[in-house]
Order: C-alpha cells, then structure tokens, then sequence
C-alpha cells in the first residue's frame, strides 16, 4: 500500500470535516447535543482509523483494531465518560494504532504522541473560540495529517547484525558446495 501523504491528510481531514458538520445539520434537532457530539466523534475517529488501517502495510490484527476501538469507544458509553475524556480515549486509540502500525521505534511513537497533543491542543482552541465542532475536528485531524512526516526510526538489534552475518556465510558455504557439486556432475 501507498504510505500516508500530507495531501492524504489534508483531504480526510476535509472529508470528516464536512461530514461531520452535514451529520450535525441533519441530525442536530433529533439528537440532544452532547449524544450527537459523543456519535460524531466516534464516527469521526472510525473513519480515521479505516483511513490508516487502508495505508498501513501491515495485514496483521485489522480486525481486532477495529474491535478494540468498538470496545472503548462502548465503555466510555456505559460508563458515561464525560466528553473531554472520550475526546482523550478517542485520540489515544488513533495514537496507539499509527504507533503500532507506522512507526519502528519509542522516539517516533513518542514524537507522534506529541503530535496528538498538539492535535488536541488545536482543537480545544478551535472549540473554545469558534464553538464549532466542524473547526474543533478540522483542526485536530489538520494536525494529524502531519504525521507522514515523523521520521521513521528503527534500531538494528546487535543479534540481528550477528544473524546476517551468519546468513551470509551459511549461504556462500552452500554456494561453495553446490558449485562444487555441479563441477563433479560435469567432469567424466
């Protein structure tokens, strides 16, 4: 799969944006406020995770994202969190998901945190001062969309290095031996 670009951010911010804000008009006169709130952000956060899970190499452990998400996203529901911290389970599910799927090492793991809080950060100053939860979702996942750009750190394990080295050899011992053989099959 194509790795997340900035304009693959920009435009899935667009894309929750607006549909989020077309969800609140429709929906804004049956649904009391703060259960259309919790609703938009749980889709909001769905759609995000879909959106990485598509991008993501990885074909490992899709389902059970998706079933954890569905798990936090349920209890924070049943044991009726408050908004701020379902924004917070929200945004903690994202940022474990591109850890574990994007990123090789705890410095960019935690570079990405940062990114998150930065996200979060954004977003109360959007809902602060616009009041609208359209400016509040754009700005956090405008954010988010930066996240192609955390470098992609991994450290090479002293084993691993042993092991190469070991595989190296092994095969050019079994290249030896096969020319060898291969010589003593033509020869009369």
């Amino acid at each position: 799969m194509k790795a997340p670009g900035i304009i693959d951010g920009i435009v899935i911010a667009i894309v929750i944006s607006l549909g989020a804000g077309a969800a609140k008009l429709v929906l804004g006169g049956f649904i009391a406020h703060s259960t259309l709130f919790s609703l938009l952000l749980c889709a909001a956060t769905l759609i995000y995770l879909i959106y990485l899970l598509k991008r993501s190499n990885a074909r490992i452990g899709r389902v059970v994202v998706i079933i954890g998400w569905a798990l936090a996203s349920l209890a924070g529901w049943f044991f009726d969190l408050l908004l701020f911290e379902q924004v917070l389970v929200q945004a903690g599910v994202i940022w474990l998901v591109r850890s574990l799927y994007f990123h090789g090492s705890m410095f960019s793991a935690a570079l990405d945190f940062g990114l998150v809080s930065c996200g979060l950060a954004a977003s109360a100053w959007a809902m602060v001062n616009t009041g609208s939860l359209v400016g509040a979702l754009w700005s956090f996942f405008l954010v988010q969309a930066l996240f192609c750009w955390i470098p992609q750190l991994t450290r090479q394990q002293a084993g691993d290095l042993y092991t190469t080295r070991q595989n190296l050899s092994s095969f050019q011992c079994a290249h030896r031996v096969a020319l060898d053989a291969v010589r003593k099959l033509t020869q009369p």
